[in-house]
This record gives C-alpha cells, sequence and structure tokens, in this order.
C-alpha cells in the first residue's frame, strides 16, 4: 500500500479529503494528518511517507518549508501542493522547488485526486525499479573492485612486483600500521567432492565475518580451508588482537567446522608484507601444539636457542631398553618425557609426528604385544595438533602389554603380523581377496609376507584361503538346505566345478556325497578324509 500523509490548518478541509476518496480502495494508506507542517514533521522523520499531501498556508510552519525539510530528510517522497487561486505564486515556488503536482481546492474531486495519485505512484515504483538497478551497478562495482583486490593481496604475498605497488596504494595510508592473519578451517574433508559446497560456503562466510565486524580493507582465500586478511593496527586499541579474532570465530553460525589463526606482529611498511605473511603463517603452525580453536601471536625471535632436545638419542635408548626388558612402567615414564618437550619452543610438527612415529615403532619390541604398529603409525599423519598425537600415543602404550607374564607365550614380530593377516582373511574370506590385498592389510611385500606366511602356518596362501571356504562350505551344507551352487557362492567359491574338486580333495567326498551322508546326533560323521583348520 502507498502511504500518505494529509497536511491542511482546515479541520474541514482534511475530513472533505478523507471522505472523498476511497483510500484504501484504490491501494493507499492514510498513515496520518496534522493542521501544521511542524506536527508533520514526525512522520517525514520516521520516514512513514511515501506522498505528502499539504496545503501552502499554514500557520507555524508553512506547506513549502514542510516540502524542503521533507526533501531533505526523505527525497523519495512525492508531494502534491493544495492551493486557493490566490496562491498560485507559492505553486510556482513548490513546483521549483521539486513539487510533482499540484491541485486547486476548488476544483478538488475524487477523479481528479486519483489520476494525480496515481500517477505519483508510478512515478515512485519507476523510481524504486531504477534505485534498484542503480544499487546492484554499485554493489557488482564494489564487488569487483574488491575481487581484484584480494587478487593482488595473493600475488603481492607471494613477492610479485607490481602487486606490491597495488597493495602499498591500498594500505599504505594506515598510520597505526596493520597485522596480518592467516585462518585455517578445520573438520571439513576438502578432498571429499560432496563436502566440496559446505568447504566453500563456510570460507567464504567466515571472510564476509572478517569484513563486517573487523573492518579489514582485504581480506582473501588462498586455498579452500585457507582465509589470509590485512588487519589495521588501531581496529585493537580498545581490545585484544586474539579476544576480536576469537569472537568472530565463537559468533559464527556454521553448523561444521573449526579455525586455528596464526597473526603476525603489527608492521607499518606495506611492502613488508610478504614478511607478516611468513610471520603469520609460521605462527599458524604453531596452533598445532594447542589444539583446535588456538590463535597464535607472532612475538620476536630469541636469537639466543636453547637445546634441551639434545639427548632425545638417550631418552629414546632408554625406552629401548626398557620395553625389551618389559620394564612397562620404566617406558611410560621416558615416553612421557619425551612427549613433555613437545612445545613449540623445542620442536616443529615434523619432528614431533618423527618422533611419535619412532615410539611406536619401539613398541614392537615388546614380545608379549600381538599387535601390528604399521597401521597406528599411519593414522599419525591423519591427526592435526600435538594433544591428540599424545593421546594416540598413549592409547597405543595402554593396549600393548608390556610387563611380562610367566603365562603368557613370546610372540615374535612376524607371528603377529599373521596373526592380523588370518584376523583378516578369516573376515574376508568370501569375497574375492588376493595375496597382494593381504600383504598391503599387514605393510609387507608381497613376496615377503607369501613366504612368511608359508613359514607360520605351514601352508601358502591359497591353501589356508580355500581350507577356510571349505570349512564354511561344510557348514552350510550340514545346517542348511541350500543347493550346492549357493554354497559355492556362499562360500567365497565363484566356479561350482572348482568348488566341488577342492571339497573332495579336502574332505574327500564331493560336496553332494556329504550333504546326503547321515549326521550322528551331537555331530556329523567323521568320513572321508580327516580335514585340519587352524
Amino acid at each position: 500500500m502507498c502511504r500518505v500523509l494529509l497536511v491542511d490548518d482546515e479541520f474541514m478541509a482534511r475530513a472533505g479529503l478523507r471522505a472523498t476518496f476511497d483510500w484504501e480502495g484504490n491501494g493507499y494508506t492514510l498513515v496520518g494528518e496534522a493542521a501544521n507542517g511542524m506536527r508533520a514533521m514526525q512522520w517525514i522523520e520516521s520516514r512513514e511517507v511515501d506522498i505528502l499531501i499539504t496545503d501552502i498556508a499554514m500557520p507555524v510552519m508553512d506547506g513549502l518549508e514542510l516540502m524542503r525539510r521533507t526533501r531533505e530528510l526523505c527525497p523519495w517522497v512525492k508531494v502534491l501542493l493544495l492551493s486557493c487561486h490566490s496562491d498560485f505564486d507559492y505553486v510556482r515556488e513548490g513546483i521549483r522547488l521539486g513539487a510533482s503536482d499540484y491541485i486547486l481546492k476548488p476544483t478538488l474531486n475524487a477523479d481528479s485526486l486519483k489520476t494525480i495519485l496515481d500517477k505519483m505512484r508510478e512515478e515512485l515504483r519507476e523510481e524504486e525499479v531504477n534505485r534498484q538497478l542503480l544499487d546492484k551497478y554499485r554493489n557488482k562495482q564494489v564487488a569487483e573492485q574488491q575481487e581484484e583486490l584480494e587478487k593482488v593481496l595473493i600475488q603481492s604475498v607471494y613477492g610479485k612486483e607490481e602487486a606490491l605497488k597495488s597493495i602499498h596504494a591500498a594500505i599504505g595510508d594506515m598510520a597505526s600500521g596493520y597485522y596480518f592473519a592467516v585462518i585455517r578451517l578445520h573438520g571439513v574433508d576438502g578432498f571429499a567432492a560432496e563436502s566440496e559446497d559446505q568447504l566453500i560456503g563456510q570460507i567464504s562466510q567466515l571472510k564476509a565475518a572478517v569484513y563486517e565486524q573487523l573492518k579489514v580493507p582485504i581480506a582473501a582465500i588462498i586455498h579452500p580451508d585457507l582465509l589470509i586478511a590485512v588487519i589495521p593496527g588501531h581496529a585493537f586499541q580498545s581490545g585484544g588482537l586474539r579476544e576480536s579474532i576469537r569472537a568472530i570465530m565463537g559468533d559464527r553460525e556454521y553448523d561444521h567446522g573449526e579455525y586455528t589463526a596464526g597473526i603476525s606482529r603489527i608492521y607499518e611498511d606495506p611492502l613488508k608484507i610478504q614478511s607478516a605473511f611468513s610471520e603469520a603463517r609460521l605462527a599458524l603452525e604453531d596452533t598445532f601444539f594447542y589444539g583446535i580453536g588456538s590463535i597464535v601471536q607472532a612475538v620476536e625471535q630469541i636469537e639466543e636457542e636453547v637445546f634441551p632436545s639434545r639427548d632425545l638419542p638417550n631418552k629414546m635408548h632408554l625406552l629401548k631398553e626398557a620395553l625389551a626388558a618389559a620394564r612397562g612402567s620404566e617406558a611410560k615414564e621416558q615416553v612421557h618425557r619425551i612427549m613433555d618437550l613437545w612445545s613449540p619452543a623445542f620442536k616443529t610438527k615434523q619432528q614431533v609426528i618423527a618422533e611419535a612415529e619412532q615410539i611406536l615403532s619401539l613398541l614392537t619390541l615388546s614380545k608379549h604385544s600381538n599387535i601390528v604398529m604399521v597401521p597406528y603409525i599411519r593414522q599419525l599423519s591423519k591427526l592435526d595438533f600435538a594433544p591428540d598425537i599424545k593421546r594416540h600415543v598413549e592409547a597405543c602404550f595402554s593396549e600393548t602389554p608390556i610387563e611380562k607374564d610367566q603365562d603368557m607365550p613370546d610372540i615374535t614380530l612376524h607371528g603377529r603380523i599373521i596373526v592380523q593377516a588370518v584376523q583378516f582373511m578369516t573376515e574376508h574370506f568370501t569375497e574375492s581377496i588376493s595375496l597382494q590385498q593381504v600383504a598391503d592389510e599387514v605393510n609387507v611385500s608381497r613376496n615377503y609376507f607369501s613366504e612368511m606366511f608359508k613359514r607360520e602356518t605351514g601352508k601358502n596362501f591359497i591353501e589356508y584361503l580355500i581350507t577356510l571356504r571349505v570349512k564354511r562350505a561344510k557348514e552350510l551344507l550340514s545346517e542348511s538346505t541350500l543347493r550346492v551352487y549357493e554354497v559355492a557362492e556362499q562360500s567365497g567359491f565363484n566356479d561350482v566345478k572348482h568348488f566341488s574338486k577342492q571339497f573332495k580333495k579336502i574332505v574327500g567326498l564331493t560336496p553332494a556325497e556329504f550333504h546326503g551322508q547321515p549326521r550322528k546326533s551331537g555331530g556329523q560323521a567323521n568320513c572321508g578324509k580327516q580335514d585340519t583348520f587352524s
């Protein structure tokens, strides 16, 4: 509905206007009426008016002054002047000041009023469409300029000379200097196709929040999970930098994903932006030691370096001896001594992962463990933070028996690998599994696994696999009414003739003969060859 305000110092004139015209029926709503311009200002100031119908000659504030103030506050408002014949000079002044039309009170009727109002409403609609198009064009221009500036930022941090000149022009007037921030998105698998849209959406929302809340001049996405931003130094004079960034992360309304951030020291020279970027990236790497949600700010580098890790070989040697001698408490104590140095003051992320791999590798020295450590070592590369790696290492030690048990037989490393292989084969023998697949599962070469398997089990891989399948076939033939080809299929054989041949070779009977033989109570008859299963 188009909103209309009536202003006239004569009550009867206002009453006549209300009664003469069907406002609601014609798509208009009367938001109010006033006896002079001063009283009308409350609706103008609250921007509740689209069309102003006002008399010219009024006390306190006349119609021309009211129109002037309306044009200042609400330039879109259409003004219809009401006048008498003697007011014509005022009418011309009103038209000059921007009134849309005028109407003489003696000639006022419903038809003439409707014609003028409908014309004004159409003008309002056209102007609104044009305003939206203009806003859209301006927004597009701003977005394109911002996008170009973001490209310049990315190029400048990688040292492109022309980009450095442009970035100097963009941020060179920051009297209070600038910080450089690198923020990483966690918790979304960027390599999974179904997660791509989610990842892009979240990092884009984060960028919008950084622009809006930190009032940064430039922020750019340099990787699907990595955002960089130049932050004015004055933005944090009243509060901490970390607290401000943490507030953005905490206030976001995202379904998934967490963040870490690295922040440079304050810089003044825009041409030093590469240094600021490198410093922020190094600070981001240090979040590895603190976990999700951590924010690390760079500090002055300490020239004198401390090397408490020089005795790492000694700690590893003591751990090795403790494990070999089955001294569990001592072994765990050495592990904690090593992990106590996992901090940015002493280690890098790569060093922590390497030491964790070394610790888990040494666990194989525990003669009483049947756990193959390779899968656990591989899992280290999937952990993002040092606290997670510590928990993983501690969990592996908790699951691995170290203390000697008099009733527990020694199990060699080869024996543990074969135990794991047999477990895998037992779970998957009905599928089409190969020697290579099982060797990959226990992380040894195909040829080495084949020799080791034969030595530990007394059978080669194929013989053992067929034995497992025949054993399952005997169970199905004894306990079900399945046809021979169905038993073959459910036992892992894809060829009925081959199944029958292998079954008879091991059992001494064909599948049909075995199925048709009488069963003794409490178990099947011991007919044919004696078959052995592990």
